[in-house]
């Protein structure tokens, strides 16, 4: 396990909030621990595009309006005075501003008027620890809000917008934020297929092989497979929310777009769902199989000691060297002691092979079956 991996499981379950209690709302403080500001602006329309850092909130403003779409970026939340900013020239609402930066959100869309604010929880890789990324959607304007600044999965929306490829250069920021959303929600896939391929690795991995280690991955993939839904979840129900509600800023012909969207989180909780319920089956066969190796051990122990019970109840009785035993001073006691012995552990074993009791229990046919599939 990377040290990357280990970080990402320390934090899956953390939660991390600048403010303290009793702080006002709508208390805007900064995560001492998170990287400045990286702020990128994009404007287009269905014939023209531009695309510029920007390194002031104050010249935002006058690019404002030269095209249909303006979408500006924002990488990275450690600076409290620029997400302040951005807030009041956009006229954002203060307890949505506070949401940016209190990073532990879980997906939701809220309505402030004119404004639609949206949360998403986005993953890049197994490795690498969940980011929330949130959204304000307003008139001829998309503002998002991301964690750090070391990449994200919105690249490929971005070319789309530099080359004019597919329709989102001819629709509004509605339209744009279904397209980063869509990229957003269709990045937990890869994940998700990593996942299966563990879980298909021990699926076929031999019962007996490496019990313990095995029975150790299955429920660290448990664990992961769980912070996974939960971070999931909630994106249906957000996505659920906007489709019920709609938006003054989403334009019905968005609204069958989003409807994708909805249906990519039902088909990702679908196979969270499955990935569980595989992973709990897999570490109940390998318990079950712990346990009949036990009962099979237990099982020729007994045999074992059941065939000497009568061969030391006999050497018991004529090891007691009474004077007046009768059979002690015979010269055929002893080969007829011997002779009883042989015959108790014969009738012992016949009958516990009429009984069946000397067959394994595993069929032959399936261990050699599996020894071929693991020599192949």
């Amino acid at each position: 396990m990377t040290h990357r991996g280990q970080r990402w499981r320390q934090r899956r379950g953390s939660v991390r909030r600048p403010t303290g209690p009793h702080i006002p709302p709508g208390t805007v403080t900064a995560d001492p621990h998170a990287p400045q500001p990286v702020i990128r602006l994009i404007s287009y329309g269905p014939a023209d595009f531009d695309e510029q850092p920007i390194q002031r909130v104050a010249d935002i403003k006058p690019l404002l309006g030269k095209r249909p779409v303006t979408w500006i970026d924002v990488d990275g939340l450690g600076n409290a005075e620029v997400i302040r900013q951005l807030g009041e020239l956009f006229d954002l609402h203060p307890l949505a501003i506070e949401d940016v930066a209190n990073t532990h959100q879980r997906a939701k869309c809220e309505d402030y008027g004119d404004v639609l604010f949206f949360v998403a929880r986005m993953m890049q890789d197994i490795d690498v620890p969940s980011e929330q990324i949130s959204f304000f959607v307003g008139p001829g304007f998309l503002l998002t809000f991301q964690e750090d600044v070391a990449g994200d999965c919105l690249e490929p929306v971005r070319d789309r917008l530099r080359q004019n490829r597919g329709r989102i250069r001819q629709h509004g920021p509605d339209y744009l934020l279904y397209e980063l959303l869509d990229a957003v929600i269709d990045g937990f896939f890869p994940i998700l297929e990593h996942y299966g391929d563990q879980l298909d690795e021990l699926d076929v991995r031999k019962p007996y092989s490496q019990l313990g280690n095995t029975l150790q991955e299955l429920h660290r993939l448990r664990g992961d497979l769980l912070s996974l839904r939960r971070i999931v979840w909630p994106h249906r129900e957000a996505v659920q929310s906007l489709l019920r509600i709609g938006h003054v800023q989403i334009a019905s012909e968005t609204v069958a777009y989003l409807r994708d969207c909805y249906d990519h989180t039902i088909q990702l909780i679908d196979i969270l769902e499955i990935y569980r319920e595989s992973c709990a089956d897999l570490r109940d066969f390998h318990y079950s199989q712990l346990s009949n190796r036990t009962n099979e051990i237990m099982r020729m122990l007994t045999l074992i000691a059941t065939l000497f019970m009568p061969m030391t109840f006999i050497a018991g009785v004529y090891g007691m060297n009474f004077d007046l035993m009768p059979e002690l001073h015979q010269p055929w006691g002893y080969p007829l002691a011997l002779a009883i012995m042989a015959c108790s552990a014969t009738g012992f074993i016949y009958f516990f092979w009429r009984r069946g009791w000397l067959q394994n229990a595993e069929p032959k046919t399936s261990i050699d079956a599996t020894t071929k599939n693991e020599g192949s």
